[in-house]
């Protein structure tokens, strides 16, 4: 079961030699185990709710005058 390497260093050319694209535009952007866009979205609410958590603690508790 040997395979034959499609570029110089083992990586699919990203056109066909017909010119049109050798993975389409669908997967492109998920081939990933996670998309990227999720990931940020899940980060971004993270940081958002962190930053939160500082701003309620700041006016409450122990540190507010």
């Amino acid at each position: 079961m040997s395979t034959k390497l499609k570029g110089p260093d083992g990586r699919i050319p990203d056109r066909l030699p017909d010119g049109t694209p050798a993975v389409s535009w669908e997967r492109r952007w998920t081939e990933g185990s996670l998309p990227l866009w999720l990931v940020a979205t899940v980060g971004g609410m993270a940081v958002l709710s962190v930053l939160g958590l500082f701003f309620f603690g700041s006016f409450t508790g122990v540190g507010s005058a």
